[in-house]
């Protein structure tokens, strides 16, 4: 089964297609499986830490979703036609060390510190000096990020460090991650 791979999946497999064993009859998880012990650096980049599919990665199936198709439990189907997206407008980088205690630092490429700054104020919070956010139980200190490059390709972004209650961020982090992923809205 021939499976599309986009954006900065395509450097990690060296191209824009790959062609698997796994096909009709298996699940999206075990194609996934098959991908990640040819290519074990589409581990960090299809999944979080706890092996969950991260948010921002897009299976399609003939152009629909698998998360609201049957999730990765559901068998391929004959003449599918997979897809898969990384984030490109915006999307994160997590640097977490999993210690509530430190701060959560992830890169948001795509999205200028300006934007970011505009995101953080419509969720709250309020530019307490240069590049330094705050919100009432969570604050975000921001800089540039270490622009990625792919090939010709080169994207900015920004790097923001997050710390505060837990449930702050993480329901903060829910409404963040939708406007980054429009890339620009």
């Amino acid at each position: 089964m021939d499976v599309r791979l986009y954006a900065t999946l395509r450097p990690i497999v060296g191209g824009s297609k790959v062609t698997l064993d796994a096909g009709p009859g298996a699940t999206f998880q075990q194609m996934l499986d098959e991908l990640i012990a040819r290519w074990p650096d589409l581990k960090t980049e299809l999944f979080d830490r706890n092996g969950q599919l991260h948010n921002n990665i897009h299976i399609f199936l003939n152009g629909r979703d698998v998360r609201y198709l049957g999730g990765l439990e559901m068998e391929i189907p004959e003449r599918a036609e997979v897809r898969i997206f990384p984030p490109v407008g915006g999307g994160v980088d997590a640097q977490n060390t999993g210690d509530d205690s430190q701060p959560l630092v992830h890169d948001y490429y795509g999205v200028p510190l300006w934007l970011m700054k505009d995101y953080l104020s419509a969720l709250g919070a309020r530019e307490q000096e240069n590049d330094v956010m705050v919100a009432d139980q969570w604050q975000a200190c921001l800089r540039k990020a270490k622009p990625r490059e792919i090939g010709s390709l080169r994207v900015g972004g920004t790097t923001a460090e997050f710390s505060g209650d837990p449930a702050a961020l993480e329901a903060m982090f829910a409404q963040l991650h939708w406007k980054t992923l429009r890339g620009g809205g």
